[in-house]
């Protein structure tokens, strides 16, 4: 796996030229009622000039990032909704499951001569369109064909600031001042700049995303917004089996949590509760009683949810959070894990 990352590096090391684009993101107009989130929007490229300060301190940050996931030995690991707590490098592939923002990818940087060169910094900013920023290295491989690697990463409002003489400042939150070294004083910020941080969210090379920073990838591509709707459905399936009493308030959990979201995509994943009977809900009163909970039953043996401590229980019962070591025989208790179909009978 190391070797993976080593293969990466060196090519960023070796780039022999470095492109800067800002990543646009509008809403698309006249969407059709319940549309997939991943294609509710337009994405878009524009190319930014830079000297060669930017393109230097632009270059050391992604060999910065790659050799520290090397360093650390970071995992490389198959992109999970749900993961291991512990720091690693996940590797992600379904273009087809992250709707437009694949385009970037697929059509828009290809053709990079296609794409324009800002000229108006204000005008982006002010309509609120700066979604990511993207670093593009090309190399030569082996052949001397020309190559790309993609690096991105998300912006948020604080990236962006604007001249606040512009920009209403009756309504601004906060101000900008920059320290003038020939008057000595603090004075309002002039003009329109974007904090660039110090470090990248993930790195596109050869058909794979490699994901240094999960949480933010899942908002650049929009697999963030998607899980919501991906969770209703699953709450929807849930009420459709007729098997449960007090479901809607695991719709209200979703609208307080979100991490609820990604534990519903988690179980839609597993589909466990497909195969609920009466078997399996007596499996899940024993699991229960690790942490002293008592599974509720009506008398038609549907399974009662009556507040936040029950949707908690029974969304972890269901997801088999409950789990033994084979070598050790100790409990663990975790959303994450990966099925081994081979291992059920070790014998």
């Amino acid at each position: 796996m190391e070797d993976i990352l080593q293969t990466i590096l060196d090519k960023v090391s070796g780039a022999n030229s470095l492109r800067f684009y800002f990543v646009l993101r509008q809403e698309k107009e006249n969407l059709v009622a319940r549309r997939k989130v991943l294609d509710k929007y337009n994405f878009s490229l524009l190319r930014v000039d830079i000297n060669e300060e930017i393109k230097t301190f632009m270059q050391n940050l992604v060999q910065k990032q790659i050799q520290h996931a090397i360093d650390e030995e970071l995992e490389l690991t198959p992109y999970e909704v749900i993961s291991d707590d512990q720091e690693q490098v996940f590797t992600y592939s379904e273009l087809n499951r992250i709707g437009s923002f694949a385009k970037v990818i697929q059509e828009i940087l290809p053709n990079y001569l296609d794409i324009p060169t800002m000229q108006n910094f204000d005008e982006i900013f002010n309509h609120g369109l700066i979604w990511a920023y993207c670093i593009e290295l090309s190399y030569q491989d082996n052949e001397e064909n020309q190559k790309f690697i993609y690096t991105f990463r998300k912006l948020n409002s604080g990236n962006i600031v604007v001249d606040a003489r512009e920009n209403n400042p009756g309504i601004l939150k906060h101000i900008v001042a920059s320290f003038s070294t020939r008057s000595n004083k603090l004075e309002m910020f002039s003009g329109s700049a974007v904090k660039l941080d110090a470090t990248v969210d993930c790195v596109f090379d050869d058909g794979l995303f490699y994901i240094l920073q999960k949480r933010q990838f899942e908002t650049l591509v929009g697999l963030a917004e998607d899980f919501h709707t991906e969770a209703l459905s699953v709450v929807e399936e849930l009420r459709r089996m007729d098997k449960f009493v007090g479901i809607d308030l695991v719709s209200h959990a979703m609208e307080s949590n979100t991490a609820m979201h990604k534990k519903l995509v988690r179980l839609k994943k597993l589909k466990n509760y497909a195969a609920l009977d009466h078997k399996m809900i007596n499996n899940m009163k024993k699991a229960a009683k690790t942490e002293k909970y008592k599974l509720k039953l009506n008398k038609e043996g549907k399974i009662i949810i009556e507040n936040t401590k029950d949707v908690d229980m029974v969304i972890k019962l269901l997801c088999d959070y409950y789990k033994q070591g084979v070598v050790t025989g100790k409990n663990y208790g975790t959303y994450s894990g990966k099925y081994f179909a081979n291992a059920d009978n070790l014998d």
